[in-house]
């Protein structure tokens, strides 16, 4: 695990600053723009992601495999033509044919905003194959500034849209011209890497996409099933409920995905560069996977209950009184948003060990089992019992898959569950004194202290009582302060 923690660190300095920032700044976006039109802004959103992961035919996930920079290049040249590729199709279907898709989803407006598809898909498919190749070289300081811009400047543009005029079209500008100036930065990142684009050619390209065929040919259609699982809650909550109820759901998700993707991404890519880096060192992955899967447990599951507890009061508070509902949908879909961010980073795993196949099948098998849920759901016509069904669904679908990859890994499962476990019984019982105030309806300035309080006890205990996170810690003081300033906590065996 040597340098990865440090490398997160990098990576999670700027997304931590823009999760801060955008946390900052939804509760002025929630002032400003209704229900609805959130539901009509995550529509194009829905239809755009999974868009944006056929855009490359999965050839970005290649690009951190070859050994030879050279070879990696004429991969992410590859990646640009197939991105190019996949937005004029798509322009030329969503917007041809934008009343359909209004009226398909009973939301006439969608189809006024269609004419933004494309350009969102082709950013956004620049934005992705960036982001494997400044892993792939190391840059992570680029990457997280990169992060940081989307984010603020996402929000900025869309709160200046909404001061203008209140309509779904502030939401979604926002978020293409957020995504616009990142791809633009980012791609000062591959100054260096100019004179590789010489070593491009359409032999070698040809060459490398048949290497690696399995990719589109498994991969792609797995990680088509992927976003669409991912994005078939919102086209079937727009189908069976209506906007205002897709409003609820997107809110819901953003304000609990924001920071678990910021924090989830970051691990997965420096994850997936470890990993790639012990396979070819040692032709296994066993040790890293172990290493950080019972991390991520112990550090990711606190935050977790007490978001279950506080759910509905922080969305009244942070958002208004008018989004208490996206509380309660948030509440039941934590418990599923926590299995994801504990497996989600070793997912990456199917393509270090090259299992397209095995990866295709999960995805369908959570399609098929996503359709029936909403579905069952959708038709009782209460979209409580929906996301209840689709929460329960959520966690049973990404633990088999977590079981799967560790048995690939060869990591062993005693150690996931010991974790799983251990930290499930010390979360509770260190939130037991929230749960009581929460019950006795205590003011929610003073839940938010107790809750500040039992997280500060919960961390410091996981540093004392966990020696690798605290090596890791600890080289990352040593590294970041003054020698002569840390012999006491030498002193306190800090180091040991």
């Amino acid at each position: 695990m040597a340098s990865f923690l440090s490398n997160l660190f990098k990576l999670t300095t700027g997304t931590m600053i823009a999760q801060v920032v955008g946390i900052l700044l939804i509760p002025v976006v929630t002032r400003i723009y209704s229900p609805e039109f959130f539901g009509v802004a995550q529509l194009f959103l829905s239809i755009a992601a999974v868009l944006v992961v056929i855009s490359s035919l999965s050839y970005h996930y290649v690009i951190m495999l070859p050994e030879k920079d050279e070879d990696s290049m004429n991969v992410f040249v590859l990646c640009i033509v197939c991105i190019l590729g996949t937005s004029t199709v798509a322009s030329a279907i969503f917007i041809g044919f934008a009343d359909w898709f209004g009226a398909l989803f009973e939301m006439p407006l969608i189809a006024d905003y269609l004419i933004w598809l494309p350009i969102f898909v082709a950013f956004s498919g620049l934005f992705v194959i960036l982001n494997g190749w400044l892993s792939r070289k190391v840059r992570y300081g680029v990457l997280s500034r990169g992060i940081v811009m989307n984010s603020v400047s996402t929000r900025v543009f869309q709160i200046g849209g909404g001061l203008i005029t209140v309509s779904p079209l502030g939401l979604i500008l926002g978020s293409v011209v957020g995504l616009t100036l990142a791809v633009l930065f980012m791609l000062q990142g591959l100054k260096e890497d100019i004179t590789l684009l010489k070593t491009v050619s359409t032999r070698r390209i040809r060459e490398l996409a048949v290497r690696y065929r399995e990719f589109p040919l498994y991969g792609n259609t797995a990680s088509l099933a992927n976003s669409m699982s991912w994005e078939l809650p919102a086209f079937m909550l727009a189908y069976f409920f209506s906007p205002t109820i897709l409003g609820y759901y997107a809110l819901a998700m953003m304000a609990v995905r924001l920071p678990m993707t910021m924090v989830g991404t970051a691990i997965s890519q420096v994850f997936y560069q470890k990993a790639s880096e012990e396979k070819n060192l040692t032709g296994g992955v066993q040790t890293v996977v172990q290493e950080v899967h019972t991390r991520l447990i112990a550090v990711g599951i606190f935050p977790f209950i007490l978001f279950i507890i506080l759910a509905e009061d922080l969305f009244t508070f942070v958002f208004g009184a008018d989004w208490l509902t996206a509380g309660t949908y948030a509440r039941i879909l934590a418990p599923w948003l926590f299995a994801v961010f504990i497996v989600s980073p070793i997912t990456t795993l199917f393509g270090v060990l090259e299992r397209q196949k095995a990866f295709l099948l999960f995805e369908v098998m959570t399609l098929c089992a996503w359709v029936v849920v909403f579905s069952v759901g959708g038709s009782s016509g209460n979209p409580l019992l929906t996301l209840s069904l689709f929460s329960i669904g959520g966690m049973l679908m990404w633990g088999v898959r977590s079981a799967y990859l560790i048995r690939e890994s060869g990591a062993g499962y005693r150690g996931s569950v010991l974790s799983l476990t251990r930290h499930l019984l010390l979360s509770i019982l260190v939130s037991l004194p929230l749960v009581l105030a929460a019950f006795l309806e205590l003011p929610f300035f003073l839940l938010l202290g107790i809750a500040g309080i039992s997280t500060v006890a919960y961390y410091l205990l996981i540093f004392f009582t966990d020696t690798l996170v605290r090596s890791e810690v600890m080289g990352m003081i040593q590294g970041l302060i003054p020698p002569e300033h840390i012999d006491w906590m030498k002193r306190l065996g800090l180091f040991r």
